[in-house]
């Protein structure tokens, strides 16, 4: 994906778009709104301290258009005035209910350029005056409006406060109290999620082993067991890439962690795929019995089939035994009365059969099971819904030989790795920055642009503020919260704040300008109702479990090296338009991007490490000049937001 600036001229005009000369169109913003797709990062026309009640255009919804045309061509950054684009997107509720609105210098925008960006606490709008035509592919930054400046900057309530204990907060609510509020809505008792221990295919992600005996480890951790040994050029399967050193992978019976600069991906790896055949190429050598490999069950994904048609089995006596093992001194794992149904996933001709029946999966002695036609003319004249299935005696999570085949006659709960996925990739963003308006979860988003712009990696589209997302999705007690599920704070029957549930009564949320991104307990005092939003029909979003692989990691004071000045940030992805033919490819180093690590910036050598916003990233790309970094996300969705930014740039120690 090097050489991008060949490719942006696709993206130049709604970039140039955005920047609008005069206050009369200011005025009219939806004559600019409408054609800008980061309007969710401008700062909002109406009063922060009032919401309107209709909805808007969800940003996470609109698209690039090839058609906009600038009013006026910017040839350097300009700094706030009441001339900014404005556009109609409702304005967050939260940032009002903090005891202050936006500080001095904080962006409407889901950018922080802002003094809070300015690590020496310059003011970061006095810009460098690089032309902004050197860079067509990226967005000039929408600044904040005389509104913010005004305002004060007391901070009276304390770090564990959200910004829902504001009571100058404008209440636009009919209702009068909570119990109001949600005496009106229809919440419901959600059926039960089905049980997680089954797996899930999703698509397949080659990677190819660089060396000879690449060692697959059981945690990521040189010093946790070699589970693995994958061959040169060795095939296997990204399932998660956990953070810039390991990679989750799958191979043959092997799963585990691998170093991830050790393996060749993206189009190099799917070419040499595709030109010697999966079958031909190698797998894994497992070191150890899989069913003993602790990362087995790290995500609960595979490249494999996972659901296999149906192979009747019917009990021949009252209380035919499924163990854990091929011998009748093995544990009892469940009971099966005479005539009840079970179904044959492996060794079907062999003296002991795998079988599952309901949740209990183990073995059975073929001898005291009808099967083939028999078994399948008795099911159907009797209905398979009105048989018998197994009587569970030990549950599925204490059971060594659940996973003796990842296959199974039910569908795995599609919407249990999602939940697992969608938790561990929002909580990685956890020390990051609150900022009102903001949908960036790395410089910086509100409560709900947090949440908003988590599912949007999931592929799906939220409304932006929290008083709509509250009627997005099934509404359910609170109690009936899962991992992943919504949770909405309501104060005099409005509602104010929305956290992301991770279970165990704990949340993750952008939760005030005085903590930013933070884990917290649920706050039941508040707490009116939980939305569900996934589902196990969502087939199509749990092929992006594998996506979501970016890790961010957070720099230490000590990491803080050399001022090498304040530069300018822009955004891009791997597709077409960011990259043209060099789309999905590896970047200029050789090495393939990875969201929270890759960045491109010419004038330092490869390897060069920085620390922008307190996170630190590589250089691994070109195409943009020296003070000018390029950073890489995984959405192009998220690298148009981005925007253009300035803030302040250190060498890492």
């Amino acid at each position: 994906m090097h050489y991008k600036s060949l490719c942006r001229v696709m993206v130049a005009a709604m970039s140039l778009s955005l920047v609008v000369p005069n206050v009369s169109m200011a005025a009219e913003p939806t004559t600019v709104a409408s054609e800008n797709h980061t309007e969710a990062h401008s700062q909002p026309v109406t009063d922060p301290e009032t919401e309107p009640s209709s909805p808007e255009t969800n940003p996470s919804e609109t698209t690039p258009s090839e058609s906009n045309k600038p009013s006026e061509t910017p040839t350097e950054p300009t700094t706030p005035t009441e001339s900014e684009s404005q556009p109609n997107t409702k304005p967050e509720t939260e940032p009002p209910s903090e005891s202050e609105t936006p500080s001095t210098g904080e962006t409407g925008d889901g950018t922080n350029g802002s003094e809070s960006n300015s690590q020496d606490g310059s003011d970061a709008t006095e810009k460098p005056s690089e032309s902004e035509t050197d860079d067509l592919h990226k967005q000039p930054q929408i600044v904040g409006t005389e509104e913010e400046e005004s305002e004060t900057k007391d901070q009276t309530e304390s770090n564990e406060q959200t910004e829902s204990n504001n009571n100058n907060t404008t209440n636009n609510s009919q209702y009068g109290s909570n119990q109001e509020l949600v005496a009106n809505q229809q919440i419901v008792i959600p059926p039960q999620i089905l049980s997680s221990f089954r797996f899930v295919t999703v698509k397949k992600v080659y990677a190819l082993s660089k060396q000879k005996n690449l060692k697959v480890y059981s945690d990521k951790d040189t010093s946790s067991t070699v589970v693995g040994k994958l061959p040169k050029n060795g095939l296997c399967y990204v399932l998660q890439s956990e953070d810039e050193e390991w990679t989750y992978i799958e191979s043959g019976s092997v799963r585990g962690f691998v170093k991830a600069d050790k393996l060749t991906t993206g189009k190099k790896a799917s070419n040499y795929v595709k030109k010697k055949t999966e079958k031909k190429l190698q797998k894994a050598t497992a070191l150890v019995n899989p069913l003993k490999n602790p990362a087995l069950t790290f995500t609960k994904t595979t490249t494999k089939t996972t659901v296999v048609k149906k192979r009747y089995a019917i009990a021949k006596t009252e209380g035919l035994n499924i163990r854990e093992g091929k011998s009748e001194e093995s544990r009892i794992l469940g009971k099966l009365p005479k005539g009840a149904l079970c179904y044959v996933l492996k060794d079907a001709k062999k003296e002991w059969v795998y079988v599952e029946s309901g949740d209990v999966r183990g073995f059975v002695s073929s001898k005291l099971l009808l099967q083939g036609k028999e078994a399948e003319k008795l099911v159907e004249e009797t209905g398979e819904d009105e048989i018998a299935l197994a009587d569970e005696l030990i549950d599925a999570e204490d059971n060594e030989v659940l996973y003796y085949t990842l296959t199974s006659t039910k569908e795995g709960a599609i919407s249990s790795s999602i939940r697992d996925s969608m938790v561990r990739f929002a909580q990685q963003f956890v020390g990051n920055a609150y900022v009102w308006g903001g949908v960036s979860l790395t410089n910086g988003a509100d409560c709900s642009g947090f949440v908003q712009s988590i599912y949007a990696q999931y592929g799906y589209s939220l409304p932006r503020v929290a008083e709509d997302q509250a009627q997005y999705g099934m509404k359910i007690p609170v109690e009936e919260a899962a991992p992943g599920d919504l949770i909405f704070y309501a104060k005099d029957g409005y509602i104010h704040h929305v956290v992301m549930y991770i279970g165990d009564g704990k949340t993750v949320e952008a939760q005030s300008t005085a903590t930013g991104i933070v884990n917290a307990n649920v706050n039941t005092g508040e707490a009116v109702w939980a939305t569900r939003i996934i589902s196990d029909d969502d087939v199509a979003n749990v092929e992006l479990v594998s996506n979501n692989t970016g890790q961010y990691t957070s720099a230490s004071d000590s990491d803080i090296g050399q001022l090498l000045g304040t530069f300018k940030l822009t955004a891009y992805c791997s597709c077409p338009i960011c990259c043209g033919q060099w789309s999905g490819g590896p970047t200029a180093s050789g090495a393939m991007p990875i969201q929270g690590r890759t960045v491109a910036m010419a004038g330092v050598p490869f390897g060069t490490r920085l620390v922008i916003n307190g996170q630190i990233y590589t250089v691994e790309d070109r195409g943009t000049p020296y003070g000018h970094v390029d950073i890489y996300l995984n959405n192009h969705q998220e690298a148009v937001n981005f925007g253009v930014q300035y803030t302040n740039v250190y060498m890492a120690n």
